[in-house]
């Protein structure tokens, strides 16, 4: 049976979710599980082993780094103007580079300045080069949030401080100022 575009998509969404860098208190959810699994099945994993908020900070990232950020946007935009308390509350808690992950990524352009206010306390030498490594803005920013998941609030902070330093008015912008 020949595979239909949405079907495509699935399999590319569970196979990068299965590499999906993750927070250090999350397994990745096991392919065993995700294999057979309809798009139901995948949400109540995410769901499952992630919790709301996580689950979803997570299924934007991946829809991100498959090329569907228009899919992603909406599903934010979705989560925050469903108005239920615990989805309101899990994007009020999640960290503003988390929130504005995509619109972050395609929007800052300098990077190299970033990435020097996070050398030492958050970045070693071996990842801001690898970092620098990358051809455009957008590949220096996809890069440096491979890294992100696997940070605490504190260099999450200091990303933002960064941000707000080398690009303010977008910052303003995007926290609705």
């Amino acid at each position: 049976m020949e595979k239909t575009g949405r079907d495509l998509l699935l399999e590319r969404f569970k196979n990068k979710l299965r590499a999906a860098p993750l927070e250090e208190r999350y397994k990745a959810i096991s392919w065993r599980q995700l294999e057979k699994g309809d798009p139901v099945d995948v949400s109540n994993l995410l769901i499952s082993h992630y919790g709301e908020c996580y689950g979803m900070e997570v299924t934007v990232q991946v829809l991100g780094d498959i090329n569907q950020r228009n899919l992603a946007e909406r599903l934010s935009r979705a989560v925050i103007a469903s108005g239920s308390l615990q989805t309101q509350a899990a994007a009020a808690t999640m960290h503003f580079v988390s929130q504005h992950r995509e619109q972050l990524i395609q929007r800052v352009m300098a990077v190299d300045g970033i990435l020097d206010s996070l050398c030492g306390p958050v970045l070693d030498l071996e990842q801001i080069q690898s970092i620098r490594a990358e051809r455009s803005s957008v590949e220096k920013m996809r890069k440096l949030y491979e890294l992100v998941p696997q940070w605490d609030n504190d260099c999450k902070d200091r990303l933002y401080q960064a941000l707000k330093e080398k690009h303010r008015p977008l910052v303003e912008e995007l926290e609705g100022i």
